[in-house]
């Protein structure tokens, strides 16, 4: 490139940039760490308890036995028996609407393991059906039983509030989130 290249390019540079402001300071850091604003109060709880124990927590009485590795793109699909066909057709095509959801993403498997017992039993008691549980791919991990998906998927089999569970359609998660049917709640 010659020096009048470098002058060209430049001068249009200057020229296509007159009259541009640089964009105002905004604390985002601060407008990123509001809590949603309908998390129950046992969800934060277990946050802040998870936040400051050392050990391993006693857990939502869920298995810590062998976890099957799940491979980060596996779709996901369990269903208890009696499930009717059609419910399960709708749950994986994303018809059912989501009533709400977990982001497990940044949680250490203790953690989440928690999060998830005391995120199904919020949802059942305020009569959800239909919610999503974002665990992620997991692509950077070695040892693929130690990944939020396999242990969710894991979990979600003990549960029996849990009804059936597949992996989202593409534009609600993918296979980086559940898609979960839960029991009605008791009268």
């Amino acid at each position: 490139m010659t020096e009048d290249d470098n002058n060209d390019q430049e001068s249009l540079f200057k020229e296509a940039m007159t009259g541009v402001r640089p964009l105002k300071k905004v604390n985002r850091s601060a407008e990123l760490r509001k809590p949603p604003t309908k998390v129950p109060e046992s969800t934060l709880r277990a946050r802040r308890q998870a936040a400051q124990m050392e050990d391993k927590p006693g857990g939502a009485a869920l298995s810590e036995s062998w976890v099957e590795p799940i491979d980060p793109e596996q779709k996901l699909d369990y269903s208890r028996p009696g499930i009717q066909h059609t419910r399960m057709r709708q749950l994986r095509q994303g018809l059912l609407p989501i009533q709400y959801q977990l982001d497990l993403h940044g949680y250490k498997i203790e953690e989440a393991r928690e999060l998830i017992s005391e995120f199904l039993l919020f949802c059942r008691n305020e009569g959800m059906q239909c919610v999503r549980i974002i665990h992620g791919k997991s692509h950077r991990s070695i040892n693929r039983q130690n990944t939020l998906k396999s242990h969710v998927n894991h979990w979600l089999r003990q549960l029996p509030e849990v009804l059936a569970f597949c992996s989202a359609p593409p534009s609600e998660g993918g296979t980086g989130s559940l898609l979960v049917l839960l029991k009605r709640k008791a009268r």
